[in-house]
């Protein structure tokens, strides 16, 4: 199912971004770095990561690791360059 731009709340789109941002080449992140960026809960962040991996926007490894898909990273390159170009 292709996931549209506009059905990405502005949470999702803000971790989508700081994920990319963070990750870029898709090696994988902790989910507390993700925490502690956002400056979040480690539940909320949990809760987050669900609702993305339920997307199909990442991948969430038993260890607390979590990985892009590639649509996962290719829509957050796009909210990111939709932000530099409306900024």
């Amino acid at each position: 199912a292709e996931i549209t731009m506009a059905c990405l709340s502005e949470a999702k789109k803000k971790y989508l971004v700081k994920m990319v941002e963070m990750d870029p080449e898709g090696k994988g992140i902790r989910s507390i770095k993700i925490a502690k960026e956002l400056d979040v809960t480690r539940p909320s962040v949990h809760a987050m990561l669900t609702r993305l991996s339920d997307d199909g926007l990442l991948v969430k490894e038993h260890y607390g690791i979590v990985y892009l898909t590639p649509e996962g990273l290719a829509t957050g390159k796009k909210i990111i360059a939709s932000y530099n170009h409306n900024s």
